[in-house]
């Protein structure tokens, strides 16, 4: 696995992370036990920098009791990254102490879709400077979002931004890359295999496409060519993809390593896309 540095934070991090949406959202012992071997087969490949939430159902709880249980409790073994989705300053401290409670640490904390950010991100940057948490990010599925995202970044408070960003949903490029990059900003992608509002739709468009010249470069799926083209198109980024599959962790994380995608493998890619 290769690695990138997320911007202001410092921190070396897997160019590949695990995201947690639905995939970490597992009852009871069985579950508890495909998600702990969710986070060993990330382990394994490399991965280090786990994103969850609140939102996400059972994910926090998951992530947490798998982390104890591989005995992973030292600060950034892995990263732990997770969110706050409240309106209030209030309503924050009491979310966020609870994923504490469920997390036992959190290195990035995150405002959740921009909700109450102006607020809570103040209440962050608190925590930021008492040392309960590392680093303090900004968040949203949205591209219509993106001004807030600009106006908040414009504050100094996050060092990090986790936005859409993927073949064919690439308003991200014109708008926060450049930002991210004026200010140093640490930047995850959290749909880079497919649009938040178009699941499966970018699968559905690439079922023809012939994978056979990628695969060189690591590629064997539909889902690992998209992770592959955003990680030689942007060389500051970090997908976050989330897979219930183990065998799909090891498929998407394959794509890490061999040299970028040559020019004329992106032109031929994107104008596939393009129609």
């Amino acid at each position: 696995m290769q690695t990138r540095t997320l911007g202001r934070t410092g921190w070396t991090v897997s160019e590949i992370g695990c995201g947690t949406y639905r995939s970490f959202d597992q009852p009871g012992v069985a579950g508890q036990r495909a998600v702990t071997a969710l986070v060993q087969a990330n382990l394994a490949q490399g991965a280090n920098l786990f994103d969850t939430a609140p939102m996400y159902g059972r994910a926090e709880e998951t992530l947490g009791k798998a982390v104890t249980q591989l005995g992973l409790t030292q600060p950034g073994q892995p990263l732990v990254a997770t969110k706050v989705l409240q309106h209030d300053r209030a309503g924050a401290l009491r979310q966020i102490e609870n994923s504490f409670a469920l997390l036992g640490r959190i290195e990035l904390l995150q405002i959740h879709n921009m909700a109450g950010w102006r607020q809570v991100l103040p209440y962050l940057a608190e925590l930021r400077a008492l040392g309960r948490i590392a680093a303090v990010g900004v968040t949203h599925y949205d591209p219509g979002a993106f001004g807030e995202i600009e106006v908040a970044c414009k504050t100094g408070i996050p060092d990090v931004i986790q936005i859409p960003l993927n073949l064919i949903e690439r308003e991200a490029e014109k708008r926060l890359l450049p930002l991210a990059r004026e200010r140093n900003l640490g930047v995850l992608v959290m749909t880079p295999i497919e649009p938040i509002f178009q699941r499966g739709g970018l699968l559905a468009q690439l079922r023809e496409f012939d994978l056979a010249p990628y695969a060189a470069h690591g590629v064997s799926d539909a889902g690992s060519l998209c992770l592959k083209w955003l990680l030689s198109r942007h060389a500051d980024v970090v997908p976050i993809p989330a897979t219930s599959k183990v065998s799909r962790v090891r498929s998407n994380l394959a794509v890490s390593g061999p040299p970028p995608l040559p020019p004329e493998l992106m032109t031929r890619l994107e104008r596939y896309i393009a129609g």
